[in-house]
């Protein structure tokens, strides 16, 4: 299953009519369509603005913007917490993602990557992969970091 994750709003591509199964069934979670692609059900609805002071999604929104919910989630700072299903501040997240580096620049993980966990001091805002659910690896081919030690 492909797996693209930007800035925090995950998205999900199977490959094999059995993807969507083996990560519901992996993950302990349900998945529903959005346009060409699956999602967690509470992103789904998310709209595609935010006014600042007003509701969006569990959260507040900071900011007036507009555009595709994962350009408003950076817009407003927040990721999907992905244990807890629900929008978090991207400050808040403090988890540690173990992320093994391979020779062709591509790292694995063994588990979905949270979006704002921390690796070498650094946290992960967006990722595109795949997800191998026979080994059980996530293989992350693009990446993107923001440095934490500002």
């Amino acid at each position: 299953m492909q797996v693209f994750c930007e800035h925090g709003f995950y998205t999900f591509s199977p490959e094999s009519m059995d993807d969507k199964a083996y990560f519901e069934s992996n993950m302990g979670v349900r998945l529903v369509r959005m346009g060409e692609r699956l999602t967690f059900e509470e992103l789904a609805n998310l709209p595609d603005f935010s006014i600042k002071g007003a509701p969006y999604g569990n959260l507040t929104a900071t900011v007036n913007f507009a555009g595709h919910p994962a350009d408003v989630l950076r817009a407003n700072g927040f990721v999907f917490d992905i244990d807890n299903l629900k929008l978090v501040d991207l400050t808040d997240i403090t988890k540690r993602v173990a992320l093994y580096s391979q020779v062709n620049g591509a790292y694995i993980a063994l588990t979905l990557p949270q979006a704002g966990a921390l690796h070498n001091g650094e946290k992960l805002l967006s990722f595109t992969g795949v997800a191998r659910f026979g080994n059980q690896q996530f293989i992350l081919r693009t990446y993107e970091f923001k440095n934490n030690r500002l």
